[in-house]
């Protein structure tokens, strides 16, 4: 049960999960605390606005060498958002249970966001942990709902997604993101979803819908095409994702998804002009 000073809250759903969490109110309170639960939530946090406890020992489990890194302690996976070989101290320490259902996120300096607390990049990574559970994958990519049919553009940084979201968004045709897409296997069919996660251009939808085809992303002088398939496209959709590298268990699903949707999905090497004669290509194939 929720005690009552700690119902200012909020929830966030992205791609089917779900994310709540709990302001504490009484700050000066004792840090052991668990997160009150949500059945409604797949994790519910508790938000403290003060500094951690103290660490028993930290045992490295990945570092980005930038913007965050994730280790262990008393059991605990512990998220921070910096490298923990940078010179900058982290503000945000996100304490989740062994179960991955609950948690207790700890900031200090910047007040957190109600409408999202944990903030860039920690945000993002706690999907990929969440996905790397069996349930997707989070993708470098451009999605697009042109009335039902959905296509999926990927590609790295400069190889067109925001270009591409412009052209197709330009003409009427929906935008569930330029720069973050959420992959999941639903019955069988592969499912793309809008993140509020966007790059250079900011219009998104958080809707999802079957992809019906698939394409890497490459700048030309004309419009061109070539099939993908096998390990070479599976090879491609991984260098354009963002998978869990320090769970091995994580990689093999990961792997095996991607395996799975080029086995049912056409996919191509787009290289593309970027005008409007695009959208007729894409729309003939």
């Amino acid at each position: 049960m929720i005690d009552a000073e700690q119902q200012k809250g909020n929830t966030l759903e992205i791609a089917g999960i779900r994310i709540s969490w709990f302001f504490d109110l009484k700050p000066n309170r004792s840090t052991n605390q668990t997160s009150p639960l949500d059945a409604l939530s797949d994790v519910t946090l508790l938000i403290h606005k003060q500094p951690p406890p103290p660490f028993a020992k930290k045992e490295k489990t990945f570092d980005s060498g930038q913007t965050w890194a994730l280790f262990r302690s008393d059991g605990k996976l512990i998220l921070q958002n910096a490298s923990l070989h940078s010179e900058l101290s982290p503000s945000r320490f996100l304490f989740l249970a062994p179960d991955l259902k609950s948690g207790d996120l700890y900031v200090t300096g910047d007040t957190p966001q109600e409408a999202d607390p944990l903030g860039y990049p920690l945000n993002q990574v706690l999907w990929i942990i969440l996905l790397s559970q069996g349930r997707g994958l989070l993708f470098h990519a451009c999605g697009i709902d042109d009335n039902g049919k959905g296509y999926l553009f990927l590609g790295n940084s400069e190889d067109g997604k925001s270009t591409t979201a412009k052209l197709w968004f330009d003409h009427g045709i929906t935008v569930l993101n330029d720069d973050r897409i959420i992959v999941r296997e639903k019955k069988g069919k592969f499912w793309m979803h809008g993140t509020p996660w966007h790059g250079d251009f900011k219009e998104h939808s958080s809707h999802g819908l079957p992809i019906h085809k698939l394409f890497f992303l490459r700048h030309g002088r004309k419009n061109s095409f070539q099939l993908k398939s096998g390990a070479e496209a599976v090879s491609m959709l991984l260098a354009r994702s963002f998978p869990p590298f320090w769970d091995k268990d994580g990689m093999a699903s990961a792997i095996e998804s991607c395996q799975r949707l080029v086995s049912q999905i056409p996919c191509y090497e787009l290289t593309f002009v970027p005008d409007a004669g695009m959208i007729d290509f894409v729309q003939s194939l």
